[in-house]
C-alpha cells in the first residue's frame, strides 16, 4: 500500500453497563458436539467450485501470488483451502491448515472481543471514561466529555489520525505504555460526533484489556481464547520472536515487478501489534467465525454470553441506522439486504477479509499474499452472496424528483477525518479529498481518488443517497441545519466540508501563483539585461531580492517533487523510517520561503517609495509579494511548517 493511499489505504442507550447488563457466563459447562466427518450437499460442492473458478480467473489476471480462504456455514466447516504458492520461488503452495497469512486489521476484532468478555465480568463499563482503567496513560480533558469504550469500540472517540503507530519496529524495545504516550493523538471531535478510523484508539483499548485483567494482551488471547478455540496456528508474534515451528509455515508478503515475483518487505509495528499483527490459517480463522455465529459459542466452548454477544454485534450510536456504522467494532452493513458484520486488514503484502452473515449463519474469511490488488478480497463476499440469493443486477438509478437547486446544498469540497490535524503530515490529507457535484437532473456524484459515483436521493430518508450497487451515503447537519459532513459505505470513514481557506485547491491555488510569478521575475530579469538599469540602490536590491526569491521557489518546488517521489515509492513497511530526507530537506525550504515571502512583503514600502521603478514593475512585485504571503499563508495552515513529523 503506497504512503498517500495509506495516509488516504493506511464509528444512545442509559450511560452505565448496569443499564444494559449482560448475562453472567454459564457455571455448567455447554454440551460437547463432536464435529464429524460430512459429505457437502451438492448446493455446497457447487459453491466450492464456484469460488474455485472465481479466484483461479483473478489469481490469472491479476498475477497474485497465492491465496487462502475458508467458508463456513450452519456451524460447520465447508472448506478452508490455499491456492496458489507463497514463496518467491513458488515452491510452496498455499495450504489453507497450514499456512498463516497476516490478517492485519482483522486482529482488531481480537481486542473487542476480549473487552466484551471482561464487561461481561463487570470488569469494564463500556460507558465509563477509560482513564479510570488506564495505568500510565491519561486522556487530555477536551470537550467537557470523557472517551469512554463505547466510543473507542465505534471509532467515535474523536481522535486524529496519527502516523506514528506504523513508525516503531519489533526491536524497538518499546513498551504498548510507551507507545501510546509517545504517539498520543490530539482530541479534534467531540466523543461520539464522527467516526473515523483509529489504530491507536483500537491500541488503548488493547492497553485497557492488559491493565483490567493484568496480563499482556497476547497472554490473555492465547489462554481465553487460541486455546479454547483449539487455533494453535494463529500467533500475535512477529517472524523473528515465533514459534519455529510456525515460522516455516509463514506466507511470504510478496510483490509482482517487472514481471517476476519478488519478497516485499515485511511490516512491523512493534508495540502495537495487538491492532494488525496476528498471522493465522484459513482453518483456524474458521474456528474463530463459527464462535462469533454461535453467538460467543461453538463446540463446547464459550467466550461470552448470548445477551453480551448480542451487545457486541449492536450498534451503540443510533444516527444512521440506515448506513454503514461500526457495531462494537464489527464493522456492519446490508448488502442485498443481508445484514453482515466483519473487518478487513492490511498490511504491507496482505490484504485480508472476514465477513459474517448471521441470518444465513455463513462466514467468509480470504486473505492473500500479495497488495498489488485487492479486488478478490473485497468483493469475493459479495459474489458469494449473488451466487446464494439468486444472482443480482445494480438498480438502475432513475433521475431524482427533485432539482439540482435542491441537492446544490451538498455540493463541496469534503476531507476525510482520518487525517492529521496537528502535524506534519496533514499535508497528505489532499490525496484523500472527496469533491460533491450534482447535475440539472438531479443526480449526486461522489469523487474520491479519482474515482466518480452516482448517488440518487433514498425515497422517504432525507440525506440519504444510494448507488446503483446499494452503497449509501449520509449527510449531517450542525445545530443551524447546514450540511456539514457525510459518512461513506465504509462504516469507518466521515468527511468533513471544508471552506475556501481549508480547500486543497486553494493550496494548489496558491502554489500555482508564487510559481507564476517567479516565472515571469526571472523573464522580466532577463528581458532587462538588454536595457539601461536603474542605478537606485533600492531598486538594486529589491531587483537581486526577488531575483533570488524566485530561484528559492523553484527550489522549494524542486523539493516537493522529490518528496512526492520519494513517498510514492514508500510502503508501510517503510514507515519506521519516516520522516525521510526528502521530507525533511523539503520543510527546511518551506520554512525559508516562508521568511521570505514576510520579508517581500515587508519591502513593498520601500518598493513603491523609494525603487525608482515604473508603477507596471511595482505592481508586478506586489502581486508576487501578495502570491508568496498566500503560499507562506497555506505552508502555515498545512502545517508544512510550524509543526511536527512525529
Amino acid at each position: 500500500m503506497r504512503f498517500p493511499v495509506l495516509l488516504a489505504v493506511l464509528s444512545i442507550l442509559p450511560a452505565g453497563l448496569a443499564a444494559q447488563a449482560p448475562d453472567a457466563a454459564p457455571s455448567t459447562p455447554v454440551e460437547t458436539i463432536e464435529l464429524a466427518a460430512f459429505e457437502p450437499t451438492r448446493e455446497e460442492a457447487v459453491l466450492e467450485a464456484y469460488i474455485d473458478g472465481i479466484i483461479a480467473a483473478y489469481m490469472r489476471e491479476h498475477d497474485t501470488p497465492g491465496v487462502t480462504l475458508s467458508v463456513v456455514s450452519h456451524g460447520r466447516v465447508l472448506f478452508a483451502k490455499g491456492y496458489g504458492v507463497v514463496d518467491a520461488q513458488g515452491q510452496i503452495p498455499a495450504n489453507g491448515q497450514e499456512t498463516l497469512f497476516r490478517i492485519g486489521s482483522i486482529s482488531k476484532t481480537f481486542i473487542w472481543t476480549a473487552v466484551m468478555m471482561l464487561a461481561e465480568q463487570n470488569l469494564i463499563d463500556l460507558d465509563a471514561d477509560v482513564n479510570q482503567y488506564l495505568k500510565g496513560v491519561t486522556i487530555p480533558d477536551a470537550f467537557g466529555a470523557p472517551i469512554t469504550m463505547n466510543h473507542l469500540m465505534a471509532h467515535r472517540a474523536g481522535f486524529e489520525n496519527t502516523i506514528g503507530v506504523f513508525t516503531h519496529t519489533d526491536d524497538s524495545g518499546l513498551s504498548l505504555t510507551e507507545a501510546l504516550n509517545r504517539d498520543m493523538p490530539k482530541r479534534v471531535f467531540a466523543p461520539g460526533a464522527r467516526t473515523s478510523y483509529s489504530n491507536w484508539g483500537a491500541a488503548l483499548a488493547a492497553k485497557i484489556v492488559e491493565d483490567v485483567s493484568g496480563v499482556s494482551f497476547e497472554t490473555f488471547i492465547k489462554i481465553e481464547m487460541l486455546g479454547p478455540l483449539a487455533m494453535s496456528r494463529t500467533t500475535l508474534s512477529g517472524p523473528t520472536k515465533m514459534n519455529a515451528s510456525l515460522r516455516e509455515h509463514l506466507a511470504a508478503g510478496l510483490t509482482v515487478e517487472g514481471g517476476g515475483v519478488k519478497d516485499a518487505a515485511y511490516m512491523q509495528i512493534g508495540p502495537y501489534a495487538p491492532v494488525g499483527a496476528i498471522a493465522s490459517t484459513a482453518q483456524d480463522m474458521s474456528q474463530w467465525m463459527l464462535i462469533h455465529l454461535g453467538r460467543g459459542a461453538f463446540n463446547g466452548v464459550r467466550l461470552m454470553s448470548k445477551k453480551s454477544h448480542e451487545i457486541l454485534w449492536s450498534r451503540r450510536f443510533n444516527d444512521r441506522p440506515d448506513g454503514a456504522d461500526v457495531a462494537h467494532g464489527f464493522l456492519t452493513k446490508t448488502y442485498r439486504g443481508v445484514e453482515f458484520y466483519g473487518h478487513g486488514g492490511a498490511t504491507n503484502a496482505f490484504y485480508s477479509n472476514m465477513v459474517l452473515y448471521p441470518e444465513l449463519e455463513l462466514g467468509v474469511f480470504i486473505s492473500q499474499n500479495s497488495a498489488d490488488d485487492r479486488t478478490l478480497v473485497s468483493t469475493i463476499p459479495d459474489l458469494i452472496i449473488d451466487r446464494l440469493t439468486g444472482g443480482w443486477t445494480g438498480a438502475d438509478l432513475q433521475p431524482a424528483d427533485v432539482s439540482s437547486q435542491t441537492l446544490v446544498e451538498y455540493a463541496g469540497t469534503y476531507l476525510n477525518n482520518r487525517r492529521s490535524f496537528t502535524k506534519f503530515d496533514k499535508l497528505f490529507a489532499v490525496s484523500v479529498t472527496a469533491q460533491i457535484s450534482v447535475d440539472e437532473k438531479g443526480a449526486l456524484f461522489v469523487e474520491t481518488q479519482g474515482k466518480v459515483r452516482n448517488y440518487a436521493p433514498l425515497a422517504g430518508k432525507a440525506d440519504v443517497f444510494e448507488d446503483r450497487y446499494g452503497n449509501r451515503i449520509i449527510f449531517g447537519r450542525n445545530d443551524n441545519g447546514a450540511v456539514t459532513f457525510f459518512t461513506d459505505a465504509s462504516s469507518v470513514h466521515s468527511y468533513e466540508r471544508v471552506n475556501t481557506i481549508q480547500n486543497p485547491a486553494t493550496l494548489n491555488l496558491a502554489l500555482g501563483l508564487a510559481i507564476l510569478f517567479s516565472i515571469t521575475t526571472w523573464a522580466g530579469a532577463w528581458r532587462r539585461q538588454s536595457r539601461p538599469v536603474s542605478h537606485n540602490a533600492m531598486g538594486v536590491l529589491l531587483n537581486r531580492m526577488s531575483f533570488g526569491v524566485a530561484g528559492l521557489v523553484f527550489a522549494f518546488v524542486g523539493t516537493m517533487v522529490w518528496m512526492m517521489l520519494d513517498l510514492a515509492a514508500f510502503s508501510v513497511a517503510d514507515l519506521p523510517a519516516y520522516p525521510s530526507l526528502s521530507v525533511t530537506v523539503m520543510r527546511g525550504f518551506a520554512l525559508v520561503v516562508v521568511a521570505a515571502a514576510f520579508a517581500s512583503l515587508v519591502s513593498l514600502w520601500p518598493a513603491w517609495v523609494r525603487s525608482g521603478w515604473s508603477f507596471w514593475r511595482k505592481s508586478h512585485y506586489t502581486v508576487f509579494a501578495l502570491s508568496l504571503g498566500g503560499l507562506a499563508l497555506m505552508l502555515v495552515i498545512w502545517n508544512v511548517v510550524f509543526s511536527s513529523t512525529g
